[in-house]
């Protein structure tokens, strides 16, 4: 007959803990910014968590995380997706300027995205080289590319005189993209999502699916779990190493087009500075292990939403002049970070104290080794 297990509030919340930390993390940041807020004078409300939403560091940062969340996962490393989005936003907004037209504007940048991403993945996969060097001088390419494009091209055709890529704001689909989609947003009440919110929670749902229910998904996790193995088990390596790489390029295409929607420009000298690290901070805030082969691509949202939260938290606090923000910001991560590393240590270590100091019940009619002891004579 079986026995019924009695229910464990202290296991059901590490079981929690273990799986979900991300959303515990969200939660207290948030409520740490909603006190931060409140001890300034001010009233903390929805309009402040649709801020968090339509943040730069949730919909841009977090496009591009979630095509970093699956080159972790793998095992490997994208340093290239800020720069990678600076360009794309500039050939974005060109094309805009050039035509006028809304669908071969987002045509251009997820094709211009996925092909800088395809040239990561091919120089890692196919020619064998460390993901960190590759995607460090393709930042640096990126980047200088860009500068080189606005400086060289007329202000008539980059939209802005002075050195940055701009929407003309005289061609048709101006109002849409800009206004309508960039800025705009759907009431419920006091509470506004932004439609830039909205695509970036759609295209996550879409990748949460395909890491979790398809083929390619699990062949994402089996490679960073053990490459070796899945490659014994048919898994081609090299195409998933490659594959994760122009998926995160489409996906910097995705944020580019956020980008020139959202803010209405790119400026190549300073915009995008350290979206890779952030979009990083993202990926290990959401749970997912940098030595790979684990973490829910879900826990992007709210890796993204917590690294917005800080950012909000050390901003909204008046004695924290700008020089110093950076500092308290890297601590905030890191002490985040900490705590969801050393949980399950902690769990661990509490875990075989408490076994330990269980001593099993010894029948009678047992020995020591293992062997039944012969019956009594009656």
């Amino acid at each position: 007959m079986e026995t019924k297990q009695a229910f464990r509030p202290l296991d059901a919340v590490s079981s929690l803990w273990r799986n979900h930390s991300y959303i515990f993390v969200f939660i207290v940041l948030l409520i740490i910014y909603a006190i931060t807020i409140e001890a300034t004078g001010k009233t903390f409300n929805t309009g402040h968590i649709s801020a968090i939403l339509s943040s730069q560091n949730t919909v841009i940062v977090g496009s591009m995380a979630i095509g970093q969340a699956l080159v972790i996962i793998t095992g490997q490393i994208d340093l290239s997706v800020g720069s990678g989005m600076v360009l794309t936003a500039g050939v974005t907004s060109l094309v805009f300027n050039l035509t006028g037209s809304v669908p071969l504007t987002i045509l251009a940048a997820l094709v211009t995205g996925a092909l800088l991403g395809t040239i990561n993945g091919v120089l890692v996969a196919y020619a064998k080289m460390p993901p960190f060097i590759v995607t460090l001088g393709t930042m640096l390419i990126f980047r200088s590319l860009a500068l080189w494009a606005v400086r060289l091209i007329p202000p008539s055709i980059t939209g802005s005189p002075s050195s940055q890529f701009a929407l003309d704001s005289n061609k048709p689909g101006y109002n849409w993209l800009r206004m309508q989609f960039g800025t705009g947003s759907i009431k419920l009440g006091t509470f506004a999502i932004p439609y830039v919110s909205i695509l970036f929670i759609v295209v996550l749902i879409l990748f949460v699916l395909i890491a979790t229910r398809t083929k390619y998904g699990k062949s994402v996790y089996a490679v960073g779990s053990n490459a070796k193995a899945a490659g014994l088990a048919g898994v081609s390596v090299q195409r998933v190493k490659a594959s994760v790489f122009m998926v995160t390029g489409l996906l910097v295409g995705v944020a580019a087009i956020i980008q020139t929607c959202k803010v209405g420009n790119v400026t190549p000298a300073t915009s995008g500075m350290s979206f890779e690290m952030y979009s990083i901070a993202a990926v290990v805030l959401g749970g997912i292990a940098m030595a790979g082969g684990r973490g829910n691509v879900l826990g992007v949202l709210f890796g993204a939403l917590s690294y917005a939260t800080v950012v909000f938290i050390i901003v909204s606090i008046p004695a924290l002049g700008a020089d110093i923000q950076n500092t308290f910001q890297g601590l905030v991560l890191i002490l985040v970070i900490l705590v969801q590393t050393a949980g399950p240590s902690i769990r661990e270590r509490f875990r075989r104290r408490r076994v330990t100091n269980v001593t099993p019940p010894v029948s009678e009619d047992v020995q020591p080794d293992g062997w039944l002891v012969a019956e009594k004579e009656q």
